[in-house]
């Protein structure tokens, strides 16, 4: 009978012990899955805000001054009001500029040949193509003058072109139109649509 009775203990503790080790695994279990669960969440929120600042320019700057060089001579300078960088988006790795834009174009000595003005810009860095809106201005060394409100600027061509309406101020001649393709320093230049032919001693802007 003390045998039996020992071995009746003894099974009912052995018992207690196995069902506290399937308690313990089955907390323990639970709470490994509560920290993964968690450790998921904190990657979709990690993930989230990777997404919004994707959206936010690589550089943003005030009253910016950038030198474009080749060949270590310094071909453009652009001053703008509001520049924003995103060179780092690959598909579309652009600069935006705003608030007052302006190019320098230099010649081979260091000094402006001419220059670019437009309220806004856009470079689109694939292409190498620059859209201007907004009060375009171009004039050139030669002295030759266009006007628009939207002006493409092909680098790599070195042309200009619009449909928007133009307006040319060659020496004593001034032409009005509607859609322009050029060379970038106003030596050649279609009119497609001619809506004005003047010439005068005297143009004013």
């Amino acid at each position: 009978m003390r045998q039996l009775g020992l071995s009746f203990k003894k099974s009912s503790f052995n018992k207690k012990i196995n069902d506290f080790k399937t308690l313990f695994k089955c907390r323990f279990f639970s709470f490994f899955i509560i920290l993964f669960l968690l450790g998921c969440s904190n990657d979709l929120v990690i993930l989230e805000v990777i997404k919004i600042s994707d959206n936010q320019p690589l550089i943003e700057q005030f009253d910016a001054q950038i030198k474009y060089s080749d060949s270590g001579l310094v071909k453009i300078i652009v001053l703008s009001g509001h520049m924003k960088d995103h060179t780092d988006e690959k598909e579309n790795a652009r600069q935006e500029f705003s608030e007052g834009f302006r190019v320098g174009i230099m010649n081979k000595n260091g000094s402006e040949s001419g220059h670019i003005k437009s309220i806004n810009a856009l470079r689109d860095l694939n292409s190498q193509t620059w859209t201007l809106t907004g009060s375009v201005e171009v004039i050139q060394e030669k002295g030759n003058r266009l006007y628009t409100d939207k002006l493409y600027w092909d680098r790599k061509a070195k042309q200009f072109h619009t449909d928007s309406q133009v307006r040319i101020i060659d020496k004593e001649e001034e032409i009005i139109g509607l859609g322009l393709l050029a060379e970038d320093d106003l030596s050649e230049y279609t009119i497609f649509q001619v809506k004005g032919h003047f010439e005068s001693q005297i143009i004013q802007k």
